[in-house]
């Protein structure tokens, strides 16, 4: 977004600040200048927008908000309309009623359209607009004021019959105004008279329509959409414009009288022509405030300083803000429609702190002697908790990808039956379409990975999140899950991980079989609903893994089996540190004791070494040069 500093002082004529720190000001208060540049003899500031600001991209939001930053009076450009003569209706029809929020419109004839004055092709060319007409520059020159996109149509090719409606088929092809050939996709929303697409609406017009020198009629429209529809059109047409880009944001329906009003009115004066129809406003369903419960007393205890209730009061009511203050510490406060980005108490209190300054809370000093409350949500506490607990039962704990196969599709099951899959759209990979609903679909890919590696002792969990569809709603919520190779043993581990929690008589979830093992999946946001207290659980490591690196698995697990003979008992841990000190640790992946056998006075030691990173070969020669096979 780029701002003319002359422009900005026809909004605020009393403005005194020097396009430095009017730069430097606007970073402050959240839109971040990354350039400033002179331009024939003005000087041109460019500005990144946040996302959730669609307001601030025009130089009224902007205006506006120095406006507030600088306690100056805004000049408003709007002028009302000339008084409408004429009784003829616009046959405008609106089938896509979904996906269009407000549009107004009007035809104006007797037009005499000309070459751009020098002033708004100047003003054009420092925004990197091309200049085209009189007429249509003029829709430009309004976008930038006001942030809000519109359009001109050539009336005596396009009729007055326009429609907005969801391409079915019917057209395949779209030319637009400069002659780049577009190819339309179903459901895209257009506009368009019965016999051919006009424009694809809320991104860019057409050709066949579009406004010459020698047009004479034309009809003149504003309008604003839902902001997803122009978002997933412009991604799926691969075309961003000006106008996409305001329009995939909130915008504010009830600004476009004020907007469409000045935008007649200029064209009235540059281009004369009469308005030769009464104009056509579609706005079905007019925005519902919303009412914020608001503490006056928030925004000193976020910022760690003082900032009385009168500044709250006064920043709130210049932001267009209505208060009704209930008591001391409980107002309602209504944003105005402007600010679509004010939904919550924290809204309110970032608007004030930025409008007090960010530059003075002190960097030097405690920002307040109050202990704050511990806010970290329980299921975080229980994460950690869990994943201490299964790693101290000698548990691997395993990361996996939410994305899975239709096949590999499972249900939790403490999931009800009603309980539907989510499937992605424009995924990375369309062989995993489909969001899991239980961790165990995870726990059975990764025991056949393990399988395929000849991993031995396979005991292993997972903590992640699971997804699913239910009375037309989209639900998540962590969960955990433990493979075992022993169903007794997962059993067991599963009660002591509940007397741990301290929940000692809690009921054992299903087991259920995978392969060789078995598996369980408990719903740790349940689960934490029924502790009162998250106990501190910390790690407990062997002595010979205490320092020992993790290593990542990249090939095939090698085991070969040895067997060792002494005339004295031997303690296994001493036997295991011995052999371990003589193998390469790079390929050496675990040394395990089988079994022990005593004959006569004979000890018979079964020893087990699993290898990897090497090759079968290579594992063999190792194993019988330690062993002296």
């Amino acid at each position: 977004m780029k701002i003319i500093y002359s422009q900005i002082k026809k909004l605020l004529p009393n403005l005194d600040k020097r396009p430095k720190q009017l730069a430097d000001d606007l970073t402050l208060i959240g839109h971040f200048v990354d350039g400033i540049e002179k331009v024939n003899n003005d000087t041109v500031i460019s500005l990144e927008i946040r996302q959730n600001r669609g307001d601030c991209l025009g130089y009224w939001g902007i205006a506006k908000e120095l406006a507030i930053l600088y306690n100056l009076k805004l000049k408003s450009p709007k002028a009302p309309l000339p008084s409408i003569v004429s009784k003829t209706s616009l046959p405008i029809t609106v089938k896509a009623q979904d996906q269009v929020t407000r549009i107004m419109a009007v035809k104006i004839t007797s037009l005499k359209n000309r070459p751009t004055p020098k002033w708004l092709k100047t003003f054009l060319a420092q925004h990197d607009i091309h200049s085209i007409n009189t007429l249509v520059d003029l829709t430009n020159y309004i976008m930038l004021l006001w942030g809000i996109p519109n359009h001109a149509f050539d009336a005596q090719q396009s009729t007055d019959r326009l429609a907005w409606e969801t391409n079915q088929g019917k057209f395949k092809t779209f030319t637009t105004f400069d002659g780049t050939k577009i190819r339309l996709k179903e459901g895209t929303l257009q506009i368009s008279n019965n016999k051919k697409v006009l424009s694809i609406a809320g991104i860019i017009g057409g050709q066949n329509s579009g406004v010459k020198l020698n047009t004479e009629e034309s009809i003149v429209e504003m309008a604003i959409y839902k902001p997803k529809k122009v978002r997933h059109d412009s991604q799926q047409l691969k075309v961003t414009t000006e106008a996409s880009t305001r329009l995939e944001k909130k915008l504010d329906p009830n600004l476009v009288p004020q907007a469409f009003n000045h935008l007649i009115n200029l064209i009235l004066k540059h281009c004369q022509g009469e308005v030769a129809s009464q104009i056509y406003d579609y706005y079905p369903s007019p925005i519902e405030p919303t009412i914020i419960k608001f503490n006056p007393n928030q925004p000193s205890s976020f910022a760690g300083i003082k900032i009385e209730p009168r500044f709250v009061q006064e920043t709130l009511k210049k932001l267009s803000c209505q208060i009704n203050p209930k008591t001391d510490s409980f107002w309602q406060v209504t944003p105005p429609s402007l600010r679509a980005d004010l939904e919550l108490e924290e809204d309110l209190i970032e608007e004030t702190i930025r409008f007090w300054g960010y530059q003075k809370i002190p960097t030097n000093q405690p920002i307040s002697p109050k202990i704050l409350p511990d806010i970290t949500p329980k299921i975080i506490y229980l994460i950690e908790a869990a994943q201490n607990i299964l790693v101290n039962f000698k548990y691997d704990e395993i990361r996996s990808w939410p994305l899975i196969k239709r096949v590999h599709f499972l249900k939790a099951h403490f999931l009800s039956r009603s309980a539907q899959g989510i499937y992605t759209q424009n995924n990375v990979n369309s062989r995993y379409p489909i969001l899991r609903a239980s961790i165990i679909s995870s726990l059975k890919l990764q025991y056949r990975q393990y399988q395929k590696l000849k991993i031995p002792q396979k005991q292993f969990f997972e903590i992640g999140k699971i997804f699913w569809q239910a009375d037309n709603s989209y639900q998540e919520c962590w969960s955990l899950g433990v493979f075992d190779q022993s169903s007794k043993n997962l059993n067991k581990k599963i009660k002591r991980f509940y007397h741990e929690l301290g929940l000692p008589n809690h009921q054992i979830p299903p087991i259920q079989k995978i392969g060789s093992g078995a598996a369980t999946e408990i719903n740790l946001e349940s689960l934490a609903k029924q502790l009162t207290q998250i106990p501190k659980i910390t790690i407990s490591k062997p002595p010979q893994l205490a320092d020992k690196a993790a290593k990542e698995l990249t090939g095939q697990v090698i085991s070969l089996d040895a067997n060792l003979i002494f005339t004295r008992k031997k303690k296994p841990q001493k036997i295991i540190e011995k052999y371990q000190a003589k193998f390469d640790p790079n390929i050496l992946w675990q040394l395990t004791i089988l079994d022990i056998y005593q004959e006569k006075n004979q000890y018979k030691y079964t020893l087990r070494v699993f290898y990897h990173n090497c090759s079968s070969k290579k594992a063999k020669k190792v194993h019988q040069k330690v062993f002296k096979l």
